[in-house]
């Protein structure tokens, strides 16, 4: 079973607080990023390029003395604007995931929060039970997105997960006013304020568990597919394993071979002594008394001498 693997919605971004991961807003149209990329690649200054063009015709018709002034001030263009546009480039390449700007100048992807994206520190303030359910949340839509197990699940599926977890980010930035309420009416010394607080911190304390709801869901879907991914990683291991042992070589064949090399010392060692008794080089070590053998060196046992014994000759 196959389907086409798409990428993650998940990318991790370059802030000025550190790198951080986001989540892309599911419900903005494809067409729409084009556009910001294209702004990012378009800079105001590339114009530059334009003045080149038009310093041309009066490079040609200018006066003499002029046109070369022109002429260097066109080349000088032409430069600034070719590392503009190499600027331009890598702003284009690097969207959405390059933010480091000051908190005060922000870019038109964080300009608004969770119009383009989510990033998991714009749930710190929420405390760290709500931080820590946002880290999970979006690490778990990025796992979902990249597990092996995804041929075999419904294609539509990580996309409503997606979803699903966008809208909880949503529903978790829109309590905020109701979270900073109830801290509010606790502090508030008036007595009166009793029931408002207790029906903010029950408002707030419904949607904390619908939102802890869909984190435990959510988690379910990661350990079924964390479980299949290790079933079929095993499967995986067992067919090369299978396949391994079965290329192995038999043990008559290792038997053959063994027998084949047994005999090929005793074939060396008649050429040796064959070539000795020709040569007149004189007898082995091996061949002399073991007493006079040399400590260091030379052929010391009898299976590497071809079984020579110690009064010398042949096996």
């Amino acid at each position: 079973m196959t389907t086409r693997i798409t990428t993650t919605p998940v990318r991790t971004g370059t802030f000025h607080d550190g790198p951080d991961t986001l989540l892309l807003n599911p419900q903005t149209p494809r067409r729409r990023w084009h556009r910001e990329r294209l702004r990012a690649l378009l800079l105001p200054q590339t114009l530059l390029i334009g003045l080149v063009g038009a310093a041309a015709p009066d490079v040609i018709h200018a006066p003499p003395g002029w046109a070369e002034v022109i002429a260097n001030l066109s080349v000088l263009t032409a430069v600034g604007a070719g590392v503009v546009l190499a600027v331009g480039v890598g702003r284009f390449l690097r969207m959405p995931t390059d933010h480091r700007h000051p908190p005060a100048r922000p870019c038109r992807l964080d300009r608004v929060r969770g119009e383009f994206f989510f990033r998991s520190r714009d749930f710190a303030d929420l405390g760290p039970d709500s931080h820590l359910l946002v880290r999970n949340l979006i690490a778990g839509v990025d796992e979902l997105h990249r597990t092996t197990a995804r041929v075999w699940l419904d294609p539509q599926l990580c996309a409503e997960v997606h979803h699903l977890v966008w809208q909880t980010l949503a529903c978790l930035d829109r309590i905020r006013a109701a979270r900073s309420l109830a801290a509010e009416l606790t502090a508030e010394p008036d007595t009166d304020t009793g029931a408002l607080v207790a029906a903010a911190r029950e408002a707030v304390a419904v949607i904390d568990d619908g939102l802890d709801q869909v984190a435990r869901h959510l988690h379910g879907c990661l350990v079924l597919t964390r479980a299949w991914e290790a079933k079929a990683r095993s499967a995986e291991l067992t067919t090369r394993t299978d396949q391994a042992l079965a290329e192995l070589p038999g043990s008559h064949l290792l038997h053959q071979l063994a027998e084949v090399a047994e005999e090929l010392p005793q074939r060396v060692f008649a050429y040796i002594t064959a070539a000795r008794d020709v040569t007149g080089a004189g007898s082995f070590p091996w061949e002399r008394p073991r007493s006079t053998w040399p400590h260091a060196g030379g052929v010391t046992s009898r299976r590497a001498t071809g079984g020579a014994d110690d009064n010398g000759g042949s096996p």
